[in-house]
């Protein structure tokens, strides 16, 4: 069963959301939000793992581990 949430946009804000679904290959803007609301809760990382994330790096790049690469065919050799 289906239900239905309503919020309010600006006039330009509603624009911008069409425009996006329809420049993104979405059939409604409705699918568009399910969309972004699905991405919300299986690929964004929370505050918690950014930091964690961010620490890795820092010791990657004090040991030396930190490849530069120009472009990803760089990483890959």
């Amino acid at each position: 069963m289906r239900t239905s949430i309503s919020f309010n946009l600006t006039k330009e804000e509603s624009a911008k959301t069409h425009e996006l679904a329809k420049s993104r290959g979405f059939e409604t803007t409705s699918d568009y939000l399910r969309f972004l609301i699905n991405q919300d809760d299986t690929d964004l990382i929370s505050e918690h793992e950014l930091i964690k994330r961010s620490q890795e790096v820092d010791r990657f790049h004090k040991s030396g581990k930190l490849i530069k690469a120009k472009s990803l065919a760089d990483l890959m050799k």
